[in-house]
């Protein structure tokens, strides 16, 4: 019988807020494929990592079969945790234990996800609906300076930094282990980005030629964010409890595939477009400037964004 590190796995790291949810979503349906009974399993995250999970290693890494239930002993074995890419431990987890894993990171514009994460902040009511974009920069570089363990929407300046996590990941992998994409890219042309990760991955890339892209975990204004953070909550909740239980978990997310459009529809409304002020974005593009060099010398090609290349 075969113990957990002798499958072969593709872990997603990614960055939050660059399409990981729809990457995950394709390559879930790509028959050599078999996805994590959910998205974001967390596994490897370290015990004091400010986001939750069920299943959280402890000394046994065994316990991370039960997340993979109903593979065949060759498919390949996905999942994807943004965070993987910000924590340390996680990186140290991954190398020791899965001696076969290929990492992919999907990365974005910083500011344009920086824009990404301010919407999304304010939907899950982490933020005042008030609150400006250029106060929030102004927030995220007060809590650099604290130097403090913060929330995650507290994280997202220092993390699109990239160059100094991903320096980590190619220091401690071969880097013909690391496959690296770009949220733009996937949005432009999704199938020549999922043909090149099937590339990199092993795998048929025929499969994505006439494959129908849909974009998911869109992030969306809310009415009334209060009940968007309760509706998390459950939703999260019933998945830690049912991903083992396909007999519940399937029925359940039938139904709500089926029910989530009208309930986006009751309670979401027309976004509106961010103001930032010439000085804001310039501070950022300051910021970022040196991370941006340091990035494309580091993986050998050119971005496909540069700092003036934001969109809201």
């Amino acid at each position: 019988m075969k113990n957990v590190g002798d499958y072969n796995y593709l872990i997603i790291g990614g960055t939050t807020k660059a399409a990981t949810t729809s990457l995950f979503t394709y390559l879930a349906d790509h028959p050599t494929i078999c996805a994590a009974t959910y998205k974001e399993t967390r596994f490897f995250l370290s015990i004091d990592y400010p986001l939750p999970s069920k299943y959280r290693y402890k000394g046994d890494v065994e316990v991370y079969t039960s997340l993979f239930p109903n593979c065949s002993e060759t498919q390949l074995r996905m999942e994807s945790t943004p965070d993987y890419l910000y924590c340390g431990k996680a990186r140290e987890r991954i190398a020791e234990l899965l001696p076969h894993a290929k990492l992919v990171f999907s990365l974005r514009e910083p500011i344009s996800r920086l824009i990404s994460w301010y919407r999304f902040a304010k939907q899950i009511g982490k933020l005042p609906q008030r609150l400006s974009f250029d106060a929030y920069v102004e927030l995220l570089f007060d809590a650099l300076e604290r130097e403090t363990e913060e929330e995650q929407y507290l994280q997202t300046l220092q993390q699109g930094y990239y160059t100094i996590y991903l320096k980590s990941y190619f220091n401690r992998f071969d880097p013909t282990r690391i496959h690296i994409l770009f949220y733009e890219e996937l949005a432009a042309q999704p199938a020549k980005v999922m043909m090149d990760l099937c590339n990199f991955a092993d795998i048929d890339a025929d499969f994505y030629q006439s494959y129908t892209f849909k974009v998911t975990n869109r992030t969306e204004k809310m009415r009334n964010s209060g009940l968007h953070q309760k509706y998390r909550d459950i939703r999260f909740r019933l998945r830690q409890w049912t991903h083992d239980k396909p007999i519940i978990h399937n029925p359940l997310r039938a139904i709500r595939r089926t029910i989530e459009p009208f309930y986006f529809l009751l309670n979401t409304q027309p976004d509106e477009d961010i103001l930032m002020s010439e000085e804001t974005r310039h501070r950022l593009e300051n910021y970022y400037q040196q991370d941006i060099d340091a990035l494309s010398a580091l993986i050998g090609k050119l971005l496909p964004w540069k700092p003036r290349e934001i969109s809201n």
